[in-house]
């Protein structure tokens, strides 16, 4: 944790980040209750804290440039996501990053991810959101802001090619971000995004329901398949009713989008 410190050169934070990065899986299985006799419960909150320093070294200053320091840095964010993503699993952790400060960097880094081509790590911020919200945190997004729906749509258009094999236990945590008022006003959200998504999703579901076998094969449990597809059938179901009911609304001339 001190090679993440403010005070250390961006490499030896970075360096360390990645480190923790290979990590994730295994910090994001420990809790309060089974750290090791003799440790201090304190690491954990005092590595939530460092992460956010690893990334954040200048606190809330905004770095326009395209130095290890600034503000968006396309390797080391990634490999961030990658860590929440996985610490988020845990309730406990959930808790932990989201009274540190790790949704607001995530949060900041939404209109980052909408344009750039790293879509994994995109959809990694989706699971995120959706983890965080089903611990019961609001968020502050839904289709009316511009930055989300692209965001939404290339992460949809990505799970629809890849077939959500390394996404397969964030599936519905991936719905959970996606449904985040979607049935609110849409204040002038293009009926056409709504059209396009419907057909993401649904060919995410026909590809979900396709590979079967295939995720059996790969390792994935039977259970983790059945709730990733019940789910997207489930945004699948509730897209195509939105759809529905816009077309309906502009027939009736009730739709000026």
């Amino acid at each position: 944790m001190r090679c993440m410190r403010s005070t250390r050169p961006p490499r030896v934070r970075h360096t360390a980040l990645r480190a923790v990065c290979e990590a994730r899986e295994e910090l994001a299985s420990i809790t309060s209750a089974s750290m090791p006799q003799g440790i201090n419960v304190q690491l954990l909150n005092e590595l939530s804290r460092a992460l956010l320093t690893a990334v954040r070294p200048n606190g809330d200053q905004t770095i326009y440039d395209s130095g290890p320091d600034a503000s968006f840095h396309l390797d080391r964010d990634s490999c961030y996501i990658r860590i929440i993503c996985a610490l988020t699993k845990n309730d406990e952790w959930c808790q932990r990053l989201t009274r540190d400060g790790h949704l607001d960097r995530c949060i900041s880094l939404v209109g980052e991810y909408h344009h750039c081509h790293h879509l994994d790590a995109a959809s990694y911020l989706l699971v995120i959101f959706g983890r965080i919200k089903s611990a019961g945190k609001d968020l502050p997004f839904s289709p009316a802001q511009k930055r989300w729906r692209l965001l939404i749509e290339n992460v949809w258009d990505h799970v629809k090619y890849s077939a959500g094999y390394d996404l397969l236990d964030g599936m519905s945590d991936l719905v959970t971000a996606t449904s985040l008022n979607l049935t609110a006003p849409d204040d002038g959200v293009p009926r056409r995004w709504f059209a396009d998504l419907a057909a993401k999703v649904h060919s995410t579901s026909v590809e979900l329901q396709k590979n079967q076998a295939d995720y059996l094969d790969y390792g994935i449990a039977q259970a983790a398949i059945n709730a990733a597809l019940s789910s997207v059938q489930g945004l699948d179901e509730e897209l195509s009713r939105i759809v529905r009911q816009r077309n309906i609304l502009q027939e009736d001339g009730l739709d000026g989008t």
